[in-house]
């Protein structure tokens, strides 16, 4: 039914060129090696403004990973997830919108998911904790089917202190009804630390059943395409005293 091929679909880009599965595959055994940069500075932005609060959608490739909650039994298996990190700066930041590099698998039937569980993850190490910042189950998904990217206006207030974090996105959706599957876009060169996804179910038998390195679990680039947009928080005055 699945494979473990489907988590290197191929992805449609902006332009509207597809590429392979086979093609994907191919180029990584081509070449095993993989780029690496340093974490792009944000631009400053004005306290209270809705700005681009952080930006990795132009890295994204023509391939993605399948990240999936579906809404049928017999999908459980098949359930799984992606997470990419960043960094909030000193201020902190309020993110009121969220958006992702995403397609539909070649062989889907099926508009693009309408809903998508969205969670802010604090950081242990190299993954994900355990532990949600902040936590949206079923937010609702806007796709535009030419730019190739889901936004979703977060439905409530999710404000960060400084510090690493990691996002996730899972869009909801019954295999059967769709006909096929959807993806999240990878993204190269890496930044940060490498993108994680995982499979609890393992049902793509992949062995990434807790989170894992992407590139470990067979994808050809590191990381994912997301952009978060939001206020930067001010400072708060701290209290002192004169002697």
């Amino acid at each position: 039914m699945k494979s473990t091929a489907m988590l290197l679909a191929a992805a449609a880009a902006a332009v509207g060129v597809v590429a392979t599965q086979d093609a994907a595959a191919a180029s990584h055994r081509e070449s095993g090696r993989r780029a690496t940069q340093s974490r792009p500075l944000q631009p400053p932005a004005p306290h209270g403004s809705t700005v681009v609060l952080y930006d990795q959608i132009a890295n994204a490739t023509t391939s993605g990973a399948l990240v999936a909650q579906y809404s049928s039994s017999s999908g459980a298996p098949y359930d799984s997830e992606g997470a990419d990190d960043f960094v909030v700066p000193a201020a902190g930041w309020r993110i009121t919108t969220v958006q992702f590099g995403a397609f539909a698998g070649q062989n889907t039937t099926g508009a693009y998911p309408t809903a998508a569980n969205v969670r802010i993850y604090t950081n242990d190490g190299p993954a994900p904790s355990s532990n949600t910042a902040c936590n949206y189950s079923a937010a609702t998904v806007a796709y535009d089917t030419t730019t190739q990217i889901a936004t979703v206006a977060l439905p409530g207030v999710c404000e960060l202190a400084a510090g690493t974090y990691w996002i996730s996105y899972q869009p909801m959706y019954d295999f059967g009804a769709s006909g096929g599957d959807y993806f999240w876009n990878l993204a190269a060169p890496q930044v940060g630390a490498i993108g994680q996804w995982r499979n609890p179910g393992d049902g793509f038998a992949s062995g990434c059943t807790a989170w894992s390195a992407t590139t470990s679990c067979d994808f050809t680039q590191p990381d994912f395409a997301f952009r978060l947009s939001g206020v930067v928080l001010p400072v708060s005055l701290q209290s002192f005293s004169i002697d």
